[in-house]
C-alpha cells in the first residue's frame, strides 16, 4: 500500500531540480569558501550567488547603502534562536505568543532566566494576537524597548496574521518558515528587524536555514567567527546554500498556481473528513475554518477521539499525519495555541494536523479520506473530552 504523505508542514520531498543543482555544486564547490586559492574562490562565488538570490527572493534590500544581511544557519530553529537572543539587547522586555515555534519559546525561556521581562501575549479566538494586549505591551515598554516575535503563518493551524507597522522602540522578529512558499516576501518593506526561513518547507534541503537581518540592526552572534559577516563561525555548506536558492527560486515561480491547487485539495480533504466523521457518528471541526489561512495546513478536531491514537491508526492505513508541529511532536500535550484560542475542552485533545504540498496528487486526497474513513469506523465512540 503506497503511503500518502500529508505532513508537508514538517518537511517536503527534495525536488529533483534541487538535487541536480546540489550535485553540480558539490563537484564545482568542494573547497572551503574561505580559502584564497582558485578552488576556494569558486566555492565562494557559488555561496555568494546563492546568498544574493535568496536575499532578493525574500524581498531584502541588496543596494549597497541599505543592504540587508542574510546569514546562513543550520535551519530555522537556529535562525529563531539567534534572532531572539541576539536582539535581546534592543529591549528589556520580550513579547511572544502561543503562535510561535518551540525554538522561540526555548530562547525566550533562557532570556527570562537571565532577567528579561517576558510576556506571552493572549490570542483572540480566531488565533491572532490580541491587538489590545499588544498595544498595552508597547506602551509598557516605552523608553525601555521591546523585542516582539511574530509568526505570520501558524505552523499548527495555518491561520495567517498581518501586523501593523511597528512603532516606537519595538524590534520585531518574524518567523516566516511556513509562509515563504505561499506568499511573496517583502522584507525591505516590512516593519521587521529580522526574519527566519528554511528551504525544507518548499522542496529544498534539510540542514540549512537563513536569518535575514535589517542592515542597520546590530545582532549579537551566538557563534562568533570570521564567516557569515562575523555572525556565525564555521565552514559554510555551499552545496546546501545552492540547493536553498534553487528551491526558493522554483517555489516563487510556481507560487500562485501551486497555492490555488493545494488550497482546493485542502478544502476537498476537509469536506471529506467532515463527511466521514459524520457517517461514523461524530462531528469534525476545522480549526480556523473561517479565518484567513495558508493553503497547505488543516487542523481538524474530531471530539471523542484521541489525536495520538488516530494519527497512529492513520499511519497503519498508510496516511502520514501529525499531532502538531514536528519540533514539538514528542510532547504528549496538545499545541499551546489550541488552549490560547480558548477552544472547547472536547476539541483540544482531539485535534490533528494534515498538511499538503506541491507533490500532493489529486487522487491522494480521495484515497486519504477513504483510508481515514476506515479508521473512524473502527475507533469506538466515546463521550469523554
Amino acid at each position: 500500500m503506497r503511503a500518502i504523505y500529508l505532513d508537508h508542514a514538517a518537511a517536503t520531498p527534495l525536488r529533483p531540480e534541487v538535487a541536480e543543482a546540489m550535485a553540480e555544486a558539490a563537484t564545482l564547490a568542494f573547497a572551503n569558501p574561505s580559502s584564497q586559492h582558485a578552488a576556494g574562490r569558486q566555492a565562494k562565488k557559488l555561496l555568494e550567488e546563492a546568498r544574493e538570490k535568496i536575499l532578493g527572493l525574500a524581498g531584502g534590500s541588496t543596494a549597497a547603502a541599505t543592504r540587508d544581511r542574510l546569514i546562513f544557519t543550520s535551519g530555522a530553529t537556529e535562525a529563531n534562536r539567534t534572532a531572539m537572543l541576539g536582539l535581546a539587547a534592543h529591549g528589556g522586555r520580550i513579547a511572544v505568543s502561543s503562535r510561535d515555534h518551540p525554538s522561540i519559546e526555548s530562547a525566550v525561556a533562557e532570556l527570562a532566566a537571565r532577567g528579561h521581562a517576558v510576556r506571552t501575549l493572549p490570542l483572540e479566538p480566531d488565533g491572532t494576537i490580541s491587538r489590545t494586549a499588544l498595544a498595552d505591551e508597547i506602551e509598557a515598554a516605552a523608553g525601555r524597548g521591546l523585542v516582539l516575535a511574530v509568526t505570520p503563518v501558524c505552523g499548527q493551524t495555518g491561520i495567517r496574521e498581518t501586523f501593523p507597522t511597528a512603532v516606537g522602540s519595538v524590534t520585531v522578529h518574524a518567523d516566516v518558515t511556513q509562509a515563504a512558499a505561499w506568499a511573496a516576501l517583502d522584507f525591505a518593506g516590512s516593519p521587521w528587524a529580522s526574519m527566519a526561513l528554511a528551504p525544507h518547507k518548499f522542496g529544498g534541503p534539510r540542514g540549512i536555514g537563513a536569518l535575514v537581518v535589517r542592515g542597520s540592526i546590530p545582532v549579537m552572534p551566538l557563534m562568533p567567527g570570521s564567516q557569515e559577516l562575523g555572525m556565525r563561525g564555521g565552514t559554510e555548506a555551499v552545496t546546501l546554500a545552492v540547493g536553498f536558492a534553487r528551491a526558493f527560486e522554483l517555489a516563487a515561480m510556481e507560487r500562485e498556481t501551486v497555492s490555488r491547487r493545494v488550497q482546493s485539495l485542502r478544502n476537498r480533504f476537509e469536506a471529506g473528513i467532515i463527511d466521514a466523521a459524520r457517517a461514523a457518528g461524530r462531528e469534525a471541526v476545522v480549526i480556523g475554518q473561517n479565518a484567513p489561512r495558508a493553503p497547505h495546513i488543516s487542523a481538524i478536531a474530531i471530539p471523542g477521539i484521541d489525536r495520538q491514537t488516530f494519527v497512529m491508526a492513520a499511519d497503519l492505513e498508510g496516511v502520514c499525519l501529525s499531532t502538531g508541529t514536528a519540533c514539538a511532536s514528542g510532547s504528549s500535550e496538545p499545541s499551546p495555541i489550541l488552549y490560547a484560542m480558548r477552544l472547547d475542552d472536547s476539541v483540544i485533545p482531539s485535534t490533528f494536523r494534515a498538511s499538503l504540498g506541491r507533490t500532493t496528487a489529486d487522487g491522494d486526497v480521495s484515497q486519504a479520506v477513504e483510508r481515514l474513513r476506515r479508521v473512524l469506523n473502527r475507533l469506538p465512540v466515546t463521550h469523554e473530552p
